[in-house]
């Protein structure tokens, strides 16, 4: 663990407690409580999977489950999100997507063909001529698809589970905690759910006395490492964790999902060590890992100088702050910066990183100015030799589950951020998704959500606060997007859908941004466009000449998070009925089979003999001597009447009103238009 840094307060990591596990057949150490990801990062492993299309090497990225960069399979479990799932004594794990090994992925050779496959090539290429189309689709269909399903693997139980409450809080941030204590103590049976192993865990320092609040608090339920995966009809949420579905019925939900940090685009934007600001600092804070030695933090927010000053404490080199803002930042932040001597480029902007042979880790970033009108001067750009690249030009609220509620969005160009419009009246928003970015706004903000919240279901009689002004200046750059000539600057990264792609397809007409979603299928991979939608609905907008509402988003849909096949599925309820004498036949030796709901003895194991063989000894058996047969799992009906021989003729075919008393007789029933069915 050689990236680990010393012992510090608050690190969701238990350094008592050691885990080995293997990562392509190589032995590595982590402690209890690091996800697969922080424990690679600890290891100083930066290459963790590979890309879908180009099978580019990738590294850590959003480290809050917002990417699909990290993907692995343990042999019988497959797609396990490196961000999410915890580390575990003896996991032999692996990348999946790659052909060899992750670092020599033989389909890695696909890049070198990229403008053989422009956007929408699959659509256009294997249709001509028609007879090839079969052999074209076996081989699209094995190379492409995460991962792969082990049949001989164990099966796992998935329970059901069914939950109700009054107010469902869904994010465990300072407003979601704040939201919940409000309902709460109005008398609201609350319950609270949070994706992320702990509550507070949007980097805030300040939320260590709300956690308590909400921990020991009668009226609340705390559900962490579970996920609201959908919002449906009348406030029917499915929660999602790691063994089960809980199917829950609320009267009001609080959302309060907070806002995703979003990607600036820019050449080989997706090499391993180029990560957004808040993943580093959630390596830093909650796993006590180092990201890099030395970085370059590209910024257009407050949040970029504090996360500047916050590696600077943390031993890394910080190579210099690039404000994509002409007059850069004002105030407390920018101070810090200056205090600890790093130097700040205002008006630049990173253009290209560049990178080692095989692009496995950036080994510094092409910085130039920005031109009045916002080009580039090219002609000016300065490498600076860095291994990491942190970027934090701005946020997403993270809408998609209010959304499916009927929550509609609109832009805000104070902002650059979309906040909500019109909201249903069991539906309460808080903190970063309502746009307070401000601690002490957010707690404020959830306090009155939760009050919203309380009163829609009839608990709160008193005045609701109103919706508190928010603080003035974008935390969000508009046009974060900066085309280099050698392509390759990433837009998604789930698809390797480049700035190009958009161009192209805007180009054949493809002008709408629910056309262009599946046309060039961005935001259609595993993590739904949290971190490509937005980018992509600005570029469509400036190709338009259009307002980003103008544009809108593509319809946000269940499920927000990937959910396990298994847990739709359920427990394997395959319930086996005994007949009175089984423990007669277990005793003599017999192999049973599923018949129906029974178990039902086929044979009876007699030594060595094989199963044909103790077969052909039971029918001589019973031929030249006697046989006993156990009838118990045949159909019964109990008829009576006068008329049950005629019932029984008309829906059995055959002669019951002759049959004597005492004896039996086979029958085979038919439905109305004479088929068999029993």
């Amino acid at each position: 663990m050689s990236r680990r840094l010393p012992s510090q307060a608050g690190e969701w990591i238990d350094r008592e407690h050691e885990v080995s596990f293997h990562f392509e057949g190589r032995p590595l150490k982590a402690f209890a409580g690091d996800t697969i990801n922080s424990a690679l990062a600890a290891n100083g492993v930066r290459v963790i999977g590979r890309s879908f299309k180009y099978h580019r090497p990738r590294g850590i990225n959003s480290l809050a489950g917002h990417d699909a960069n990290g993907l692995f399979t343990d042999g019988s479990r497959t797609n396990m999100r490196g961000d999410a799932v915890r580390v575990a004594e003896g996991m032999d794990l692996c990348a999946v997507n790659t052909f060899g090994s992750l670092d020599s992925d033989r389909m890695s050779i696909t890049g070198t063909f990229a403008k053989c496959m422009p956007v929408g090539f699959y659509y256009k290429t294997f249709f001509r001529p028609q007879w090839m189309f079969p052999f074209h689709e076996r081989i699209i269909r094995g190379i492409a698809g995460l991962g792969g399903i082990d049949a001989k693997a164990p099966p796992t139980q998935s329970p059901k589970d069914y939950a109700w409450c009054d107010v469902l809080v869904v994010g465990g941030g300072a407003s979601g905690m704040t939201a919940a204590l409000a309902a709460a103590e109005c008398g609201a049976r609350v319950m609270l759910v949070e994706e992320q192993a702990r509550p507070g865990a949007s980097l805030d320092k300040n939320a260590a006395e709300l956690i308590e609040q909400v921990s020991n608090h009668h009226n609340i339920e705390l559900r962490c490492d579970t996920c609201a995966s959908g919002i449906y009809a009348d406030r029917w949420v499915a929660l999602v964790d790691g063994e089960k579905l809980t199917k829950l019925r609320a009267k009001a939900i609080v959302f309060a999902t907070g806002a995703i940090e979003q990607p600036a685009v820019f050449q080989n934007n997706d090499l391993p060590g180029i990560m957004l600001a808040s993943a580093a600092q959630r390596l830093i804070r909650q796993y006590s890992v180092k990201p890099f030695d030395r970085v370059v933090v590209l910024t257009a927010n407050t949040h970029g100088y504090s996360a500047a000053a916050e590696f600077h404490r943390a031993g890394i080199d910080v190579v210099s702050v690039v404000d994509l803002r002409p007059d850069g930042e004002q105030g407390g932040s920018k101070d810090a910066v200056i205090d600890a001597g790093i130097e700040i480029r205002s008006s630049a902007a990173i253009v290209e990183a560049c990178s080692s042979h095989g692009n496995k880790t950036v080994t510094a970033a092409e910085v130039c100015p920005i031109a009045d009108g916002g080009s580039l001067e090219l002609s000016l750009a300065e490498p600076l030799d860095c291994d990491g690249i942190a970027v934090s030009v701005g946020w997403m609220p993270n809408l998609s589950l209010p959304c499916q509620s009927g929550v509609s969005f609109k832009y805000n160009s104070d902002l650059e951020q979309l906040l909500p419009g019109e909201v249903p009246a069991t539906i309460a928003l808080a903190g970063r998704l309502n746009g307070h970015y401000d601690f002490n706004a957010r707690i404020e903000d959830g306090r009155r959500a939760g009050l919203q919240a309380a009163a829609a279901i009839g608990l709160h009689q008193g005045a609701v606060p109103a919706n508190a002004d928010r603080a003035s200046g974008a935390g969000s750059h508009p046009y974060p997007i900066f085309e280099h000539p050698g392509g390759k600057n990433f837009v998604d990264f789930d698809e390797d859908i480049h700035l190009k792609d958009f161009q192209n397809a805007h180009a054949e007409g493809y002008d709408s941004i629910e056309l262009m979603k599946r046309y060039s299928t961005v935001g259609m991979g595993p993590s739904q466009g949290k971190l490509a939608n937005m980018n992509a609905t600005r570029i469509v907008t400036a190709l338009n000449g259009d307002r980003i509402d103008d544009t809108g988003m593509t319809t946000a849909r269940p499920f927000y998070q990937p959910v396990p096949i298994g847990h739709l599925a359920g427990r394997r309820f395959h319930p086996m009925r005994h007949t009175p004498m089984h423990d007669w036949h277990k005793e003599h030796g017999a192999a049973f089979v599923h018949a129906g709901s029974w178990y039902r003895a086929e044979y009876y194991r007699q030594g060595e003999l094989s199963r044909e063989d103790a077969i052909l000894a039971e029918a001589k058996a019973v031929r030249g001597g006697a046989g006993l047969i156990d009838i118990s799992t045949l159909g019964k009906m109990f008829i009576n009447g006068p008329d049950a021989a005629s019932l029984l003729e008309r829906i059995y075919t055959g002669n019951f009103a002759g049959l004597q008393i005492g004896r039996q007789r086979y029958a085979t029933a038919l439905d109305e238009s004479g088929v068999l069915i029993e």
